[in-house]
Order: structure tokens, then sequence, then C-alpha cells
């Protein structure tokens, strides 16, 4: 889903969007929370359609960059665990937008 290479995911968070509806891909795309800016993260989480699913995955560190609006944009897709997120932590998560409940499939 992310890409067809070996080591597919870049560093930060990386997230796939899919049609709710179809369970076609929409979108992948990664965000650097360690050198990068949160930014354009929180622009991409903002332009996310209701009915889309968001898997989100951390590879090395996904928690530096993060500042309260971003980690409530995540926690409005259904997430519980992104306000405990810190450096380096490991974490999966699938939720989607205009969700009314909290996801239960986040580790």
């Amino acid at each position: 889903l992310m890409s067809g290479v070996k080591n597919n995911v870049g560093r930060g968070i990386n997230v796939a969007l899919v049609n709710g509806k179809t369970g076609e891909p929409v979108d992948t795309k990664f965000f650097d929370m360690w050198g990068g800016d949160v930014a354009p993260f929180i622009e991409f989480l903002k332009s996310i359609q209701d009915g889309t699913i968001v898997l989100m995955g951390t590879y090395d560190d996904g928690a530096t960059k993060l500042n309260e609006e971003a980690r409530k944009l995540i926690a409005d897709l259904g997430s519980t665990s992104i306000t405990n997120l810190g450096f380096r932590d490991n974490w999966v998560f699938c939720g989607g937008k205009g969700i009314k409940t909290k996801s239960p499939f986040e580790q």
C-alpha cells in the first residue's frame, strides 16, 4: 500500500488513505517529525475527506514535531494514544474521517 520497494516507508509518520466505500487507495505520504515541519502534516490532515479510512504508522521518530493541533486532528480520526506518543515510540493506527467513536485499531 505504501510503495512497491523494500523498506517502503519514510522517517516519521506514514499515512495511507483509503476510500471507505470502495476500498481503493486514495493517497500515501510520510511526514518527517524529526527534521521536518509539522505544518504540511496539519494541512494534509485537514484536507482528508469524510468517509476516508486513515492508516498511520511511525518509523524512527513520529512525535518530536507534533504539536497540540496535529495531535487533536489525529484524535478526531479516532486515536486515543496520540496524546501520549513520545520520542521514537512505535505506533500504528487505523481510523477514519468523520468517525463518531474511538478506533479499536491502535497499538
